[in-house]
């Protein structure tokens, strides 16, 4: 059967000489894998069209019971003003591309996930002001989307931030993943982001730092098989540069 869809890219791999494994989010199939030739004769799959996080639109033959799909033809959906040119933008994407690698696992539609993520990578490509602090944004929004969104209600000043249980407390919890009052008041703070005010957020690199690995700590307490992020030192590295 041929289908055809929208996706996202997420990571490649050599798979040998002239096709690669490109696992792509599809806006109709949710996370799969898919052989894709790193060029056809016609151009009608080029491999520019892979790099992490690309937008593409693509027709592919699926058959049933089969665990790699086959690729047909493949086409950019979105041209990229700054994304592979900005060294901080690229590390951002390298980053963000690895940790959805990791989270997306479900085989199934997502149309409101698959909006969030694609307008989101659209606007970290044109996004100036604010640009270091895209990834808190993307990270603390997403998890709306994953189901692991923390409970706000009781947040208040001088509480302490329970990890494990995602909700604040007056007390220390009688195990290790909880916040001190300060950590969690900035992690109240960070509830508010929004892609539009990125810029307000002043944040010293110590404190964005501490900020992203709360946060990675917090999707490895909540989703299964949540690793260590390669790109993350990359990606802290340039920041401190």
């Amino acid at each position: 059967m041929l289908v055809e869809s929208l996706a996202i890219v997420l990571h490649k791999i050599k798979y040998d000489d002239k096709n690669l494994i490109v696992h792509v989010y599809s806006r109709d199939f949710g996370r799969i894998s898919y052989i894709a030739a790193k060029r056809k004769k016609q151009g009608s799959v080029h491999a520019s069209a892979f790099e992490a996080l690309s937008l593409i639109r693509y027709q592919a033959e699926h058959k049933p019971n089969r665990e790699l799909q086959r690729m047909k033809e493949c086409q950019h959906l979105y041209a990229f003003h700054t994304l592979f040119l900005d060294p901080v933008k690229n590390s951002i994407s390298l980053f963000l591309s690895e940790v959805l690698y990791r989270v997306l696992q479900e085989a199934e539609a997502n149309e409101s996930l698959f909006a969030y993520l694609s307008e989101s990578i659209k606007i970290l490509d044109l996004v100036e002001d604010g640009k270091a602090n895209f990834h808190l944004a993307f990270l603390t929004q997403l998890c709306r989307y994953l189901g692991i969104t923390p409970n706000m209600e009781d947040a208040q000043a001088g509480w302490y931030f329970d990890m494990q249980a995602g909700c604040f407390v007056p007390f220390p919890p009688n195990h290790k993943f909880w916040m001190s009052y300060e950590e969690a008041g900035a992690f109240i703070h960070l509830q508010d982001i929004a892609f539009d005010n990125l810029a307000d957020y002043r944040f010293s690199r110590i404190q964005r730092r501490k900020l992203l690995d709360t946060l990675l700590d917090y999707y490895r307490l909540h989703l299964n098989n949540f690793p260590e992020i390669k790109s993350l030192d990359i990606m802290q590295d340039l920041f401190e540069g």
